[in-house]
């Protein structure tokens, strides 16, 4: 069986020693068996310290192992000590079952003694085994949690919670402050085969991260769902008074504006389409979160039915390729569709034989591949019928085009 690179740091450990390998055991610790009740970090630190003194005497190395398992190389020299050691360690784990059983902790499966020479083998393909199935775990969680990042792209949380005291600190703040800074321009452009992007529109939207910085350091914003939304309805008013007075820098058309549904069916947005030119709605697009669709359907009905009769266009975002099929995009009656990439892209649509049945010619026409950051992302895209691109990858070929 072939070796991980990661497990070479063990094996060429063992290579070093040479003509002295005749010398020196392995005791392989299988601590993934032993119940995660049991072996909390306090205990897994107090296993490791069991070693301390043999290691500061040069007659054994340690090795983390990436499933909890910890592998000693140690000379036979030290045998009777190490022994010793296994005693110490049945104390710390006699809570788990298996533990508890044995007499001696080498007569359960969780230590095991190997003889370099002789069984150089063994600990090669135990340690391949451990490697390569730790790769494999890693893999399979990367790709759920990617899945599951797809409708929850919130950030990791930052420092203490968002209260409510700070939330109308910040809503003061951003009432008079100067609000430009924070607002930041994408563009969506098409983009076909080898071509260069053709911008389209522009989204216009606020930088979370920037005015956290500035306003709330060390601060979670999207601990509290609620207060969070409080605080987005706040900074769509800021961002239509923006626009609305064009302090974004002739913004004049061909752009779209992140809002919420609620936001729509405000006082301030019947303040800001009363100062929009009618020949300008119709190049304005409005993207509204799936989330946030699905938790009122009535009050997004009622958004959409009122933004069309005035000419803005409607473009759903935070939509995910996994989670298309499922969705009833004929109810949603949307002017574009934004479906998140990622690069497990490539994994869910090979497994989806038939996302080419459930999206017509005309629906792949409507989606904007979004978060786009490398050029599998078009090349993927352009195969399934998709011409609308966003992210840092299509903002760096324009950049390019440039010079």
């Amino acid at each position: 069986m072939a070796n991980s690179s990661q497990n070479n740091v063990v094996l060429e450990y063992i290579s070093k020693l040479g003509e002295n390998l005749n010398s020196y055991m392995v005791l392989y610790l299988s601590l993934s068996l032993v119940s995660k009740k049991v072996l909390t970090e306090q205990t897994l630190s107090s296993l490791r310290d069991v070693f301390a003194q043999q290691i500061k005497d040069g007659n054994a190395k340690l090795f983390d192992i990436p499933n909890s398992d910890i592998a000693v190389i140690f000379n036979k020299a030290v045998k009777d000590e190490i022994l010793s050691s296994l005693v110490k360690i049945k104390l710390l784990l006699q809570e788990d079952e298996a533990v508890a059983k044995v007499a001696y902790l080498q007569e359960s499966p969780i230590a095991v003694f190997w003889d370099l020479v002789r069984e150089y083998g063994l600990v090669s393909e135990k340690l391949a085994q451990v490697y390569d199935k730790s790769s494999q775990d890693q893999d399979k969680k990367s790709a759920t949690s990617s899945s599951n990042s797809f409708f929850n792209t919130k950030p990791h949380p930052v420092g203490e919670a968002l209260t409510t005291a700070m939330l109308d600190k910040v809503q003061k703040i951003i009432a008079v402050s100067d609000f430009s800074s924070f607002i930041r321009r994408q563009p969506i452009c098409v983009v076909i085969g080898k071509s260069m992007p053709q911008r389209v529109f522009e989204e216009v939207y606020v930088s979370i991260p920037d005015m956290r910085d500035s306003l709330l350091p060390g601060v979670d914003l999207f601990a509290n769902e609620w207060l969070f939304l409080a605080l987005t309805e706040t900074l769509d008013r800021r961002v239509l008074e923006i626009v609305s007075r064009h302090d974004d820098g002739a913004l004049r058309g061909n752009f779209s504006l992140n809002m919420n549904v609620n936001t729509i069916l405000s006082d301030s947005f019947l303040h800001f389409d009363e100062t929009i030119d009618a020949s300008q709605r119709k190049t304005i697009m409005l993207e509204l979160q799936l989330a946030d669709i699905f938790s009122d359907m009535r009050s997004f009905d009622l958004a959409r039915t009122f933004a069309r009769s005035r000419g803005y266009k409607i473009c759903i975002d935070g939509i995910t390729i996994d989670k298309l099929e499922y969705i009833n995009r004929s109810k949603l009656d949307c002017d574009l569709m934004k479906i998140t990439w990622h690069p497990d892209f490539i994994r869910l649509i090979g497994e989806d034989k038939h996302f080419m049945d459930y999206t017509n010619k005309a629906e792949r026409a409507k989606i904007i591949l979004c978060r786009v950051d490398d050029e599998r992302a078009v090349e993927m895209g352009n195969s399934l019928g998709i011409n609308l691109y966003q992210g840092r990858y299509i903002q760096k070929m324009l950049n390019a085009e440039k010079h």
